[in-house]
């Protein structure tokens, strides 16, 4: 039981100063977009910023690349389906994950890049343009524009070990 607590301790530790920059993140990007855009309840500033620089990610900078590019990705696909015409949102709603799922994929980035597209296709047809279309892109985009000095500071502050 000792090295299992050793070792849960140590990864605790190591997940604090990703966990302690998501969470101010969050927190900042949350407040900016309500002040900045008057949103409301801008849910994905918060989501943005902690997709960005949870623990576990490789590169903060890429990830939020790829979220801004799948998010980007999905609203079009999401869109371009609401003009399908005709009560069917059921299969709307299977056709946008389709779509932003295998099209995300195709582009070979790395597995948030399609789920963004997929999830925010499916906001789209959920919850309408209005909500979840721009103001959703503009929400991400300031929780990652609020998450890259975080994640700056965690790569410059990270320790420097040869074996990762």
């Amino acid at each position: 039981m000792p090295a299992a607590f050793a070792a849960w301790w140590g990864r605790l530790k190591d997940a604090l100063p990703r966990a302690v920059a998501a969470a101010l993140a969050a927190t900042i990007a949350y407040a900016t977009s309500r002040w900045l855009l008057g949103h409301p309840q801008p849910v994905f500033t918060a989501v943005g910023a902690i997709i960005c620089l949870a623990p576990g990610i490789a590169s903060h900078v890429r990830q939020s690349v790829n979220v801004l590019l799948g998010v980007t990705l999905g609203i079009l696909i999401g869109e371009a389906v609401l003009l399908i015409p005709g009560p069917a949102w059921e299969f709307r709603v299977g056709l946008a994950v389709f779509l932003s799922l295998a099209i995300g994929a195709s582009f070979g980035q790395p597995a948030v890049f399609a789920i963004q597209a997929g999830v925010s296709a499916v906001l789209i047809q959920l919850m309408g343009p209005e909500t979840a279309g721009l103001n959703r892109l503009l929400d991400v985009a300031i929780g990652l524009a609020v998450s890259l000095p975080f994640g700056a500071a965690l790569y410059l502050t990270r320790k420097t070990d040869p074996e990762s």
